[in-house]
């Protein structure tokens, strides 16, 4: 699934399940990359919602590599985007940076999991 097909699938679902799936998604990166000073928060617009993560990760992503290397790898690790998934990606892409693929995987990666918690709650009712 890419990007867009992320987006689309997001501007199918009812608005209030919307809101919903993207607040969860802003805490479950938080949590995964450990950002708790209170810098990401999703300011209500399901339609530019992707582009408000996206602009916030791939620059603190970028430091984080700069800055710590370890701790950029135990977010990887965290968030559990493989190796070999990651290099698949930058083969297919190799106009992208490695930060922006990986900005993507992780954005990705914790949508998968809310989503997944979602159809869990749901499935228990």
């Amino acid at each position: 699934m890419t990007t867009t097909d992320t987006q689309a699938l997001l501007l199918q679902t009812p608005y209030e399940k919307r809101l919903a799936i993207i607040a969860e998604t802003f805490g479950q990166l938080q949590k995964d990359v450990g950002i708790d000073d209170g810098t990401l928060v999703f300011e209500g617009n399901p339609e530019t919602a992707y582009q408000q993560l996206f602009e916030f990760m791939e620059p603190y992503l970028a430091n984080l590599l700069q800055q710590n290397g370890q701790r950029f790898a135990r977010v990887l690790y965290k968030v559990d985007i493989s190796e070999g998934a990651l290099n698949k990606k930058l083969r297919a892409f190799p106009e992208k940076s490695y930060v922006r693929i990986v900005t993507e995987m992780i954005i990705y990666r914790a949508f998968q999991k809310v989503m997944t918690k979602m159809i869990s709650r749901e499935n228990l009712k």
